[in-house]
C-alpha cells in the first residue's frame, strides 16, 4: 500500500524529474520478487495490446508504460499492475456501477478508470477495457478533426 500512500500523500513528487520512473522501476522489482502471476499478467497484457495497429508504447511521465496512438494517450500500466484508461465520464460511471472497473485512483470523477491486473484471469476484462478506451480516443480524435 506504499504506492497509494506517496499517489495520494506525495502527488508533489510527481513534479520532480525521473522521480516517478524510479519509483514505478521499484513497483516492478517488488512485482517481480513477491507476485509472479501479476507480473506474468502484466506482460500478456502488453504483449497483446502491442499487436494490435497503431499501438505505440512509451515510458509514461508519472511512470509505467503509456499506451498512444500517436499523440493521444489511451491508457497506462503501472509496475503494480494497476491499469489507467481514459473511457469518459459516462462509460466510467457504467463500468464502476457494474464492478468492472474502479475510479480512477487519483481522479475518481474524472474520465478515468483504474483495473488490477492481479492474474492471467483478468487479461479478458482487461483486455476489453482496453479496446474501449482505444475506441472512445480514437473517435473522439477524429470527430473533432471533422469539426
Amino acid at each position: 500500500m506504499i504506492f497509494k500512500f506517496v499517489v495520494k500523500k506525495l502527488r508533489w513528487l510527481a513534479r520532480i524529474p525521473v522521480l516517478p520512473q524510479l519509483f514505478d522501476a521499484g513497483l516492478v522489482i517488488a512485482t517481480m520478487l513477491f507476485d509472479r502471476p501479476r507480473l506474468r499478467a502484466m506482460e500478456m497484457f502488453e504483449n497483446a495490446v502491442c499487436r494490435k495497429d497503431a499501438i505505440q508504447r512509451r515510458p509514461h511521465r508519472f511512470g509505467g508504460i503509456g499506451f498512444f496512438v500517436g499523440t493521444t494517450e489511451i491508457g497506462h500500466l503501472h509496475g503494480n499492475g494497476l491499469l489507467d484508461l481514459f473511457v469518459g465520464k459516462s462509460f466510467r460511471t457504467d463500468q464502476v456501477r457494474r464492478g468492472r472497473a474502479l475510479p480512477h485512483h487519483v481522479f475518481p470523477e474524472s474520465g478515468w478508470i483504474s483495473f488490477w491486473l492481479e492474474s492471467p484471469a483478468d487479461i479478458g476484462q482487461a483486455l476489453a477495457l482496453f479496446e474501449t478506451a482505444r475506441m472512445y480516443r480514437t473517435t473522439s480524435q477524429l470527430i473533432s478533426r471533422v469539426r
